[in-house]
Parts: structure tokens; C-alpha cells; sequence
């Protein structure tokens, strides 16, 4: 390839500001990263470029790791806004980093690190505000927006720690190379201006408590067959308790709340709590049905993950969920991948189903999901009425095959299910998980903490599972659906290859 000057493949190119022959004094930010960061990594030929530019896409991100020490940014740049004014058009820097970067040819990490080496050690450093500090059983830094936990050690907690905001890479004098991963992998922010950031600094208890199922209300707009909770009523979480639980499990280190139902969609304090998340150091996944989650509701959202559930292709869907309820899960589908939010899907295995998971398989492949978690309902509620839905164990593990995603909540070597996790009912209960309302660990208005400290904590050692070399990854499976005197999970079993005989 011939080379090409940076003034042409990124002024002539793609600025609209470009005047031929003028001799510029001072060059726009996104014209310097974008030059550094190919001098390493070459651009194609600006006439081979896959796609135009989507002045939308990795705005955010590139306003602040570009824009915001842009000599031009105070007074005449204003693209990168969230309501920039009318006709105002990006720079060719930022068009030759967009385009790239929607193209493949570069990573998120790329520009990152060019932001990084490019403002030098007067580069303020700030745990970003996709990342939070996680004191568990050993020091963490979690990304809330991957969702993935980093171990460190205690130099690189104490270094993470004075990351506010307010200290420099030359008053901090980290590791280079702790630094720059901490950097590419979005933990750690650079910036050209003191900005100070607000940890929730603590210590978890032991066990650490990191995973909420949150039932905010028994509302529902469905009849599912299966449905463990039985019939919907108009029972919400009070509004007034909303801040104190998540303040509270914030400062006991959490890391990811589950708002679930009922559909949580009908919650009545659905909008507060939604406008309320950006406030904690949480990841908030939502588990919806789809029914009411449209294009409008995904604009709005604050949450970073959402769940639909899909269980089956139509027919199989629709046999536990009701007529039209298939075609809405696939637009609510849509919706949230449109909106930019990740994407999971929960499957619930019953006999209406199981000629239909290559089918499905295909289906969720081409919206890219995050993850697809697949269980066997406990029979309880709706389910007790449906002896037809229920499938054979050896079928039933057939079909868990097909899950992928791993973020299976509440797990840990050596424990049964649940020893991260609670559960948090309409009515301010905190129990186990939602299969056992009637198990009260304490409530909400006494306290979190009191409730988790009364769990009973069961170890694999003290089931029938004692001596099982899968142990470790299946976590004795579900204990409701186990039974009562600690017997075995015969789904899981199956799943494992281990006998399956009482």
C-alpha cells in the first residue's frame, strides 16, 4: 500500500472544516490520536471503507477519550454533546476513529491507551465510571458494564483507590503495565482535567453477598403455565425502601442486581428506579417477558442488561405463555439490540418445546446474545397444575446443553447454590431465593446485612452429593427442585453423566 498522508486520508477525506492550502496552527485531537494510532496500525484506502460513517456510534465514548482535551472542545466543537446543535458535523479524526472502529480495525482499547500516552503523566486517572472497586474475600475491581471481576493484590487496590480523579499519573507513579491494562480494559479513565469520582469504599461479609434477586412486584400481564409464583397480585416493593436496599447492598460490595417479577415492567416504581440506578456501583439486569418493552422503553433505559424470556419457537412459546406473546418477545429483542443494551434469553424446558431448540438455536445466533441461560421448572405454582409440560430428566439435560454464558449467580466450590445470593420480595422479605418466601432470613427496614449473617450456608459435603467430582461446577444444582434431606439434582446429574436412579 502506498503511503498517504494524514492530511489527506483524514482532512481531505472526511473533514467538512478542510481548506486546501491553508497551513493550520493547531490540529484537532482527533486528527493527532488518529495519526498515532495508525502509524501502528495503518488504515485502509478511504475508498475501500466497508460502510459510511454513523455519527452515533461510539459517540459517547470518543467525546470523552478524544474530545474532551481537544484544544477546540470548549468554544467551537460540539458534536460529541448530548444535544449538539443543529448541523454540527465531527471532525475528520473522529469520523477516521468512528469508522474504524465500527469496521473492526480497531478496539476500544486502541484509542484508550493513545488517549493515555498522548496526555502523558499530567494525565488525571479515575476508576471509570463502567468499573468499581469491590472489597470481597480478596480486593476486585469489577466491570460493571462486562460484568467481570479482576483480582488484584494489595498494592493494586491501594494504588486503584487514590484513582479519584484528582491525582495524576505522575503523582501516582503506578506500574506502566498494571496502569495501561487497567486503561485498555476501560477500568481506569485518563483525562486531561481533574474530575473527581465518588467510590463506595468497604469490606463484603463472609461469604460476600454480591448477587440480589430483587422481586419488586407480583404484577403480572401473562398466565404462564409454568410460573412458580401462581397467581399474579397487585403487591409491590414500597418506593421508599429503593435507595436504602441498594445503599446498603452497594456498601456490602455487591455486584449485580436481578429486577424481577412478576414482570417488573409493571412495577409502580418502575421509573424511579430506573432513573435511580446510575447512582450505584451496580450492574442492573432486568428479567422481563418482552410484553411491554418496545423501542420507546429501551431509549429510556438505565439498566445494562436485559432478559427476555423465550421458551420455544412459536408453538412451544406460546403453549405456556399464551397466543401473540412470541412475536412480542421478538420485537422486545429487537428493540433492546437496537437500543444498544446487552441482550440475554432465559429458557424454561417442557414438553411443548423440545423439537424446537435447533430452531432456536439459530434464532438467538442471529441476535448475538449475551447469553442463554436454560433451566427445568421447579414444580410449584401454575407448574403443579401442568403434569403434561413435565419431561424426562435425560430429556431435560439434553436441552440444558444448548445454554452458554456462565454467569450463574450465587455459585462457589464447595457450596451448594446461593452462597452469594438472596432474594428480596414485593413485601420487603428477604429470603434464600424466590422458591422460598415462606423461609424469612429477616426484612428489608431491619437490614440486609441481619438478613444475609441468617442464611445457612449448605456445603456440598453435607449432601448426597458428597464425593461427586462435578461438585465443583454444577453446585449441587437446585436445591428446591433437589427436595427436601439434601438429595441429589437429577437434571443435573444428567446434565453431568452421573446416575440418575433415586
Amino acid at each position: 500500500m502506498s503511503v498517504i498522508k494524514p492530511d489527506e486520508w483524514i482532512c481531505r477525506e472526511n473533514c467538512s472544516y478542510y481548506k486546501p492550502n491553508r497551513i493550520e496552527l493547531e490540529r484537532c485531537r482527533g486528527y493527532t490520536l488518529a495519526t498515532d494510532i495508525f502509524e501502528l496500525k495503518p488504515p485502509i484506502q478511504p475508498h475501500d471503507e466497508p460502510e459510511a460513517f454513523d455519527p452515533l456510534f461510539e459517540k459517547s465514548f470518543l467525546r470523552s477519550n478524544v474530545c474532551e482535551a481537544c484544544p477546540f472542545y470548549i468554544d467551537d466543537c460540539d458534536f460529541t454533546s448530548v444535544t449538539p446543535p443543529k448541523n454540527c458535523l465531527p471532525c475528520g479524526g473522529l469520523i477516521a476513529l468512528s469508522k474504524a472502529l465500527k469496521g473492526n480495525r480497531l478496539g476500544l482499547a486502541d484509542v484508550r491507551l493513545a488517549n493515555l500516552k498522548n496526555l502523558g503523566d499530567q494525565a488525571y486517572l479515575r476508576i471509570s465510571d463502567e468499573a468499581s472497586l469491590k472489597q470481597l474475600e480478596q480486593p476486585h475491581i469489577y466491570s460493571i458494564v462486562n460484568d467481570e471481576l479482576y483480582e488484584v493484590n494489595e498494592d493494586g487496590y491501594e494504588f486503584l483507590t487514590n484513582c479519584n480523579g484528582l491525582s495524576t499519573v505522575e503523582s501516582l507513579c503506578p506500574d506502566r503495565e498494571f496502569l495501561e491494562f487497567c486503561v485498555s480494559e476501560g477500568l481506569v479513565s485518563a483525562s486531561g482535567r481533574p474530575d473527581q469520582k465518588k467510590m463506595v469504599l468497604g469490606t463484603s461479609p463472609d461469604p460476600s453477598l454480591r448477587y440480589l434477586e430483587w422481586l419488586v412486584t407480583y404484577r403480572c400481564n401473562l398466565e404462564c403455565a409454568h410460573c412458580y409464583l401462581g397467581e399474579d397480585r397487585p403487591e409491590d416493593f414500597p418506593e421508599h425502601l429503593i435507595v436504602p436496599l441498594l445503599q446498603e447492598f452497594s456498601t456490602m460490595q455487591g455486584l449485580r442486581v436481578l429486577v424481577s417479577g412478576g414482570e417488573p415492567t409493571l412495577y409502580r416504581g418502575f421509573r424511579k428506579l430506573n432513573e435511580l440506578i446510575p447512582q450505584f456501583p451496580l450492574r442492573f439486569v432486568l428479567l422481563s417477558n418482552g410484553m411491554v418493552v418496545d423501542d420507546n422503553l429501551t431509549s429510556l433505559l438505565n439498566f445494562h442488561e436485559i432478559q427476555i424470556s423465550l421458551d420455544g419457537m412459536e408453538k412451544g412459546h406460546e403453549s405456556i405463555r399464551g397466543n401473540g406473546s412470541f412475536q412480542r418477545a421478538l420485537k422486545a429483542m429487537e428493540s433492546i439490540k437496537n437500543a444498544g443494551l446487552d441482550l440475554s434469553i432465559a429458557t424454561m424446558i417442557h414438553s411443548g418445546n423440545l423439537d424446537e431448540w435447533e430452531d432456536m438455536r439459530q434464532l438467538l445466533e442471529s441476535f448475538e446474545i449475551r447469553e442463554w441461560s436454560i433451566d427445568y421448572p421447579c414444580v410449584k405454582g401454575r407448574f403443579q397444575n401442568h403434569p403434561e409440560l413435565e419431561v424426562d430428566v435425560l430429556e431435560a439435560a439434553r436441552r440444558m446443553e444448548y445454554g452458554f454464558g456462565g454467569s450463574y449467580h450465587g455459585a462457589s466450590a464447595g457450596w451448594t447454590c446461593g452462597r452469594h445470593l438472596v432474594a428480596v420480595l414485593p413485601n420487603g422479605d428477604v429470603c434464600r431465593c424466590g422458591l422460598y418466601p415462606e423461609k424469612r432470613l429477616g426484612t428489608v427496614q431491619d437490614g440486609l446485612l441481619k438478613a444475609w449473617k441468617n442464611v445457612g450456608h449448605i456445603p456440598i459435603e453435607a449432601t448426597k452429593c458428597k464425593g461427586c467430582g462435578h461438585s465443583s461446577e454444577c453446585g449441587g444444582g437446585c436445591r428446591y427442585r433437589a427436595g427436601e434431606h439434601l438429595e441429589r439434582d437429577l437434571i443435573m446429574c444428567a446434565l453431568y453423566g452421573e446416575p440418575v436412579e433415586p
